[in-house]
């Protein structure tokens, strides 16, 4: 048979192109609706857009954030740094990328394969001496260039199924992304607020440092005059030391705060900053059955849990359908320039195939995948009953920590009373050092308490927001009318 080159490659390219359409132009609109997806709104939206300059942005985190710039930082300002440049969010955002490339892959097997190269050969014919013109006649091809391609046209769903189950890893993955954001939320809202308090701290601590040298100077004055004993100014002397000790250490713990402060939000060398905030005395909008409806609908670590099962589906379904054939086309060209013959070949047609059938292999995978999903399932219930737990609790310490403040409070402003009672006899000279310094611990106790439970509030309301998923709202009220507790 004889062929024509052209029509041949024609033919051959016509078919292909045919094919192709419905299956490509399928395998694009799935792509493409992932990418929708990927789309909706949430915290990394600006980070999303960062990654197209990700060696400009990598090389920003050291020169933006160098310690001769002096910064003033909000708690939001705090969060919008961490979004970009934490590792750990960056890393879940190229783990995204992995499974969304994932999907392309798996619908790959709708597209042509093709195979290309040269064959070197040499073949003729050999003939018995007996006969008349015996001997060896060979036609010599040279080299013979041969290119041939195939393609799938329907595999009875395997690769749509193979193709929705990595899809929803892919959404599994950009939940988990949206889980770890939430972290490192919550720990630079509760490192913030602990920021806050330690300043708080280094504040009493200071405050009480000038009592104490003040004290002295009287105790000074008052063993000078013979009023007092020596061992007032030996004690006024001892706690001086000690208060100075105190104010050393709270600094330290400020120290220190504010460089965990800066690791979690990825600029870790960076200390060249204040913050603007204080911790806040503001009522929330709270109620349990809201937060627990509104947990169970947004919370990141629900929803790649249900994605996880219903990627175990979609991987029996695949692993179900492994049991069917596959139907495709091929087809072939091969061209051969000899010394004597130009010979060529071509080849078309569409063939029905088994690719490494085995049923043992394919049954247990069945099975396996079975186990898996029931896997998936009780992982998922689990996290339901977890963050139940947990919506629950936080729910339970804010409303206790929110008590915790006005009890505080309230032990503050008798401390503060009696300190100045105690004070005011010591200066009379009626009270003696041991009651002053009872007065004065009393005091401290009660100021660093009062901060404290103001810094569970603000940590049991963050701690409160990452169990639901989202922010809860401020009310309108306040828990009390101050915004800095005095002396």
């Amino acid at each position: 048979m004889r062929f024509n080159k052209i029509k041949i490659l024609v033919g051959i390219i016509v078919m292909c192109v045919v094919a192709m359409t419905s299956n490509i132009a399928y395998a694009i609109v799935e792509v493409d609706k992932n990418n929708n997806n990927a789309k909706q709104e949430r915290h990394i939206i600006k980070l999303k857009k960062d990654k197209k300059n990700n060696k400009k942005a990598d090389t920003e985190v050291q020169s933006e954030y160098t310690n001769d710039v002096h910064r003033v930082f909000s708690l939001s300002d705090c969060v919008n740094v961490a979004i970009k440049y934490n590792p750990a969010i960056r890393a879940y955002l190229c783990d995204e990328e992995v499974y969304k490339s994932k999907i392309g892959q798996a619908w790959a097997n709708f597209f042509p394969t093709i195979s290309a190269g040269i064959d070197i050969e040499r073949s003729g014919q050999t003939y018995s001496k007996n006969v008349v013109g015996g001997g060896s006649q060979y036609v010599t091809m040279g080299y013979i260039p041969n290119i041939s391609g195939e393609m799938m046209l329907f595999d009875f769903g395997k690769t749509k199924a193979t193709a929705d189950m990595v899809r929803r890893m892919y959404e599994a993955k950009q939940a988990d992304t949206k889980e770890t954001i939430n972290t490192v939320i919550y720990d630079i809202k509760t490192t913030y607020y602990n920021v806050l308090f330690a300043q708080a701290q280094v504040h009493v601590y200071e405050d009480t440092v000038k009592d104490y040298e003040l004290q002295l100077a009287q105790a000074w004055g008052f063993y000078n005059i013979g009023k007092k004993a020596k061992i007032d100014v030996v004690t006024a002397e001892y706690n001086l030391g000690k208060a100075q000790l105190n104010l050393v250490k709270a600094k330290s713990v400020l120290e220190i705060a504010l460089v965990q402060l800066s690791r979690i939000m990825g600029i870790p060398e960076y200390t060249n900053y204040e913050l603007s905030d204080q911790l806040l005395l503001n009522d929330y909008k709270n109620d349990v059955e809201n937060a627990l409806n509104t947990a169970f609908d947004v919370r990141p670590e629900l929803i790649a849990a249900k994605k996880s099962v219903d990627a175990a589906k979609m991987n029996l379904r695949a692993k179900r359908r492994d049991f069917t054939p596959d139907i495709g086309i091929f087809a072939g060209y091969g061209n051969g320039l000899g010394n004597k013959y130009n010979m060529y070949s071509a080849q078309f047609g569409a063939a029905l195939s088994y690719s490494n059938l085995n049923l043992m292999r394919v049954k247990k995978e069945v099975d396996e995948a079975k186990a898996s999903l029931k896997k998936s399932e009780a992982e998922y219930e689990n996290a339901k009953h977890t963050v139940y737990l947990n919506v629950k609790k936080n729910y339970i310490d804010l409303q206790t920590a929110k008590q915790e403040i006005l009890i505080a409070k309230l032990a503050l402003d008798q401390a503060k009373e009696q300190y100045r009672q105690v004070t005011g006899r010591y200066k009379a000279g009626v009270g003696d050092a041991i009651e002053l310094k009872d007065g004065e611990n009393t005091y401290l106790n009660a100021r660093l308490d009062f901060y404290n439970a103001m810094l569970n509030y603000n940590v049991a309301a963050a701690s409160l927001e990452k169990e639901i998923g989202v922010p809860i709202e401020f009310s309108d009220e306040l828990i009390l009318d101050i915004s800095k507790e005095n002396k």
